[in-house]
C-alpha cells in the first residue's frame, strides 16, 4: 500500500475542513429568518425628546407631563425632562398644578428616528400651560 506524501494529506485536509465550513455556512443562511417590516421599524434609533419649562410660571407651579396617556415627569422650576420616543405617533399632555382647567392641554407628534423634538412649557393667554416648537 502506497502512503500517501504531505502535500496529498494537505490537499484532502484543506478539502474536508472546506466543506466543513462550507456546509456550516449554508446552514446558518437557511436557517435564518428574513427582517420583517415590523423587525426593521424597531430597529430604527428612537427619536429624542427635550421638554423645557420656562421659569416665569412660576416657584410653586409645577407642570406635569404625559405621553401617550402615561404619567411621565413633574416639571419643578428650572427643570426639564429628556427622553426618548420610539418612532411613530404620540400624544403629549401637559398641565399645571395652578391650571384654570383640569383638562391637560394635548398635542400629536409624529416622531421620526433620529431625530430631535425640543419644546417649551409656557403659559398661554387663557392661562392654562402649552407646548410651544422650539427651545428658550
Amino acid at each position: 500500500m502506497k502512503t500517501p506524501n504531505y502535500s496529498t494529506r494537505s490537499a484532502i485536509l484543506l478539502l474536508i475542513v472546506s466543506l466543513f465550513c462550507s456546509a456550516f455556512v449554508t446552514g446558518q443562511a437557511m436557517g435564518a429568518e428574513p427582517r420583517s417590516a415590523h423587525a426593521a421599524a424597531t430597529s430604527q434609533a428612537p427619536a429624542r425628546l427635550i421638554i423645557r419649562r420656562m421659569p416665569n410660571l412660576g416657584v410653586n407651579v409645577i407642570v406635569q407631563l404625559w405621553i401617550d396617556g402615561q404619567q411621565t415627569a413633574p416639571l419643578g422650576y428650572a427643570r426639564d425632562y429628556e427622553g426618548v420616543l420610539t418612532p411613530g405617533r404620540h400624544v403629549l399632555a401637559v398641565l399645571a398644578t395652578r391650571s384654570r382647567s383640569p383638562i391637560p392641554w394635548e398635542m400629536s407628534l409624529n416622531a421620526q428616528s433620529g431625530q430631535t423634538y425640543i419644546f417649551t412649557a409656557g403659559g398661554s393667554s387663557s392661562g392654562n400651560v402649552v407646548l410651544y416648537s422650539g427651545g428658550l
